[in-house]
């Protein structure tokens, strides 16, 4: 419903405005990812290390990244096309293994270290033996193989025996995965959450649902050199498996006298020993394969019962390092426990002292951190605390590195005591909120995760966060900058209830994000879709599920609202809005694919609210900015058959003109397309960019167009592009 129509200076298609040519655009007219904020560690475990440069490995969507602390810079390997889901480190500690989700996942080998152009090179990749998404992957102690599990019904293990170059030629994938693949074998019917090989046994690992089991490859399964034809046969060197024998055994951990109960994460000792942590706070260690003794490591001493989520055993030291739900992170001396005893921790780290300073809340915000989904249905499970790591790693010289489960990753000095430093932070719910800052290079973000966070585009950081009463959905910048409205509500994936500040709205102050002393009313029972300044300064659009829009109008004092008039027009959930350049006029899209216009005031500048019925009497209207996903201006960026769910988000560069600019659109797809603006041509030509690895839910320009932003939805992270000529 609703129509578009062209200006009024329109010529037909002879206009100049009616090309799709970027080269054609002066300035800036391609895409360069230069940053990521985030880190992929409240879904994946044991995925962040130190190479052999010092350089700090990880992934976050769909990239692979080397990040420099030295330098605050990152390097991308680009080979994923989705979600990565797990990482390893190669024994040499440059090559890295990645897997990731998929109908038919990719496992990728490829170098940290970059080459003469800098690029991270593929080395290998493995796909077809899994399904759904890698589980976890691991490097053998010599590097020569790749344990990797699947998440289909029977959590398939595989072993690789891999090798460069192998399977990047899709004319030899087929016979470069029989070459590769030694063994396949089911794993497990449930979940599994960690898979690790024993670099003293040479066995693989793997813990979960109530669940431990050790993986090997059979005697006489790696492929020999033929013997000559004259050679007599030898029993040991004919020994073969029988026709259709797998060549992988597998072997139950039993826990004995102790309950079976879920494990997180493994470690291993320099005799070989493995260290489980459980979901109940023990840790136990398996001599061979049953359990030898249970310590209890953490939410003791009548504290509720909580996960140990991760372990690291120090070869250099001989110590183990766990952490778990309490938020502490605690260093042990194996070889000083003994069965029956309570053994003390060398030492103990409260992580929740600095992770959780900024906002201030005890537990985590947002899904439950439970082994156990069915969990989540249950009466107010715990949430775990934001300080919990899924990571431990160190260097060797006292470092360890921790990724927690909010995403953040930081360094401790296990033989000082200052602060952990911080590295990375990012948003761990589903993230649709973002605005740019408008004099300024800084952009706000609001999330799922009940938090709205300021970062510095220049430096790179976060500078400020603050907690929320519910799921941040929209967020804006005053026209001044000074403050910043963050509207609530779940929408996406949430599947949880919404909670009571559903359909309200917040104000801030920019500098420290407190929040002014007399909030707006709320009005509204749906999440806040989009949220918008009027241009002068005077009013607030707030759009909502409701279908409706409500506008507010600043006190004299400029921090409280007085509510004016709510716009009833739309059939479904509005998604976007913008304002005419003079303040007067609004555009509207909405769940229906309607396209609305509403006047508010008068020529005159009298007051007026209404609906514009007639779309022609808008046509030549200068708007402010551009978001709305229908309209004569952005009709091109439609790809064929799509519908109108497809594209999530859209940006009008800040310097764009009515015949020359920059567009940016956010899809389903996972990818960042860059068109030219207006764009008019039917199927546009455009400039299509990956990094994301799910739906994007949200891009825009920054103050005088130095960089392009998107945010992912279910990967939570931001990607900071720079706006280059191609």
């Amino acid at each position: 419903r609703g129509w578009a129509f062209p200006p009024s200076d329109y010529i037909g298609p002879d206009d100049p405005r009616a090309t799709d040519d970027l080269s054609r655009v002066s300035g800036g007219n391609s895409l360069k990812l230069s940053f990521a904020f985030g880190y992929c560690g409240r879904r994946a475990r044991r995925n962040l290390f130190y190479n052999a440069d010092g350089l700090i490995v990880y992934h976050v969507a769909a990239l692979g990244v080397v990040y420099d602390q030295q330098r605050h810079e990152q390097l991308f390997f680009h080979g994923h096309d989705d979600d990565i889901t797990a990482l390893d480190l190669h024994p040499d500690r440059l090559k890295v293994v990645t897997g990731q989700i998929g109908r038919v996942p990719k496992i990728l080998v490829w170098s940290s270290r970059p080459d003469e152009a800098g690029e991270l090179q593929k080395l290998c990749l493995i796909e077809g033996d899994h399904r759904r998404a890698i589980i976890g992957v691991s490097f053998s102690p010599h590097g020569t193989h790749i344990a990797s599990m699947g998440k289909d019904n029977n959590r398939c293990i595989a072993i690789y025996r891999w090798g460069k170059d192998k399977g990047l030629d899709p004319a030899a994938a087929a016979r470069d995965l029989e070459q590769m693949r030694v063994g396949l074998e089911k794993g497990h019917n449930d979940e599994v959450y960690a898979l690790d090989y024993n670099p003293v046994t040479n066995q693989v690992v793997a813990v979960g649902k109530k669940y431990i089991r050790f993986f090997g490859l059979k005697e006489g399964v790696e492929a020999k050199p033929s013997p000559p034809r004259d050679a007599k046969p030898s029993a040991a060197r004919d020994a073969v498996l029988a026709e259709g024998e797998s060549t992988v055994w597998a072997k139950k951990g039993v826990f004995g006298r102790w309950p079976q109960e879920d494990l997180m994460c493994v470690a291993f000792d320099e005799l070989g020993a493995t260290y489980a942590g459980g979901a109940t706070g023990y840790i136990y260690r398996f001599n061979e394969y049953a359990v030898e003794l249970a310590v209890k490591a953490h939410c003791g001493e009548g504290r509720a019962a909580g996960k140990v989520a991760a372990l690291w055993y120090s070869m250099e030291t001989r110590e183990l390092i766990s952490s778990g739900d309490d938020g502490m992170i605690k260093t042990w001396r194996p070889s000083e426990w003994a069965a029956g005893a309570a053994p003390e921790p060398v030492r103990v780290v409260d992580l929740e002292m600095w992770v959780n300073s900024g906002t201030g809340a005890p537990v985590l915000a947002g899904t439950p951190l439970v082994p156990d989904p069915k969990m989540q249905t249950k009466g107010e499970p715990r949430l775990g605390s934001c300080a919990a790591a899924h990571s431990l790693c160190g260097d060797g010289r006292g470092n360890l590195l921790i990724g927690t489960v909010c995403n953040e990753i930081y360094e401790l000095s296990m033989e000082g005591s200052e602060p952990p430093m911080c590295y990375m932070q990012g948003h761990y719910e589903e993230l649709w909120g973002l605005a740019p800052h408008p004099t300024r290079q800084e952009f706000a973000t609001a999330g799922e995760d009940a938090t709205v966070r300021v970062w510095d585009l220049e430096s790179r950081t976060m500078k400020a966060i603050a907690a929320l009463p519910g799921p941040g959905r929209s967020v804006a910048y005053s026209p001044d900058g000074q403050l910043i409205a963050v509207g609530i509500g779940a929408g996406g994936k949430a599947k949880r209830a919404t909670s009571r500040a559903e359909g309200s709205w917040m104000l801030f102050h920019e500098d420290g994000l407190a929040p002014v002393a007399e909030q707006p009313p709320q009005l509204l029972r749906e999440r806040v879709a989009d949220i918008k300044w009027s241009p002068d300064g005077r009013y607030i659009a707030v759009a909502s599920a409701d279908n409706f829009i409500d506008v507010y109008q600043m006190a004299r004092s400029g921090e409280a609202v007085e509510y004016r008039v709510r716009l009833k027009g739309h059939s479904s959930f509005v998604r976007r809005l913008d304002w005419s350049v003079d303040s007067c006029c609004l555009q509207s899209c909405c769940g229906a694919y309607e396209l609305l216009y509403w006047r508010l005031r008068n020529a005159d500048r009298t007051w007026r609210p209404r609906q514009e019925k007639s779309a022609s009497k808008m046509r030549d209207t200068e708007w402010a900015t551009h978001s709305v996903l229908f309209g004569w201006p952005v009709r091109g960026i439609w790809p064929s058959q799509s519908d109108g769910t497809d594209i999530n988000a859209v940006a009008r560069s800040c310097g764009a003109s009515g015949s020359e600019g920059l567009l940016a659109t956010a899809d389903d797809w996972g990818k960042v397309k860059l068109f030219r603006y207006p764009c008019i041509v039917p199927h546009a030509a455009h400039l299509s960019y990956e990094g994301h690895s799910s739906h994007i839910t949200n891009v825009t320009f920054t103050n005088g167009d130095s960089w392009l932003l998107s945010t992912g939805g279910d990967d939570r992270a931001i990607l900071q592009w720079d706006i280059v000529s191609a």
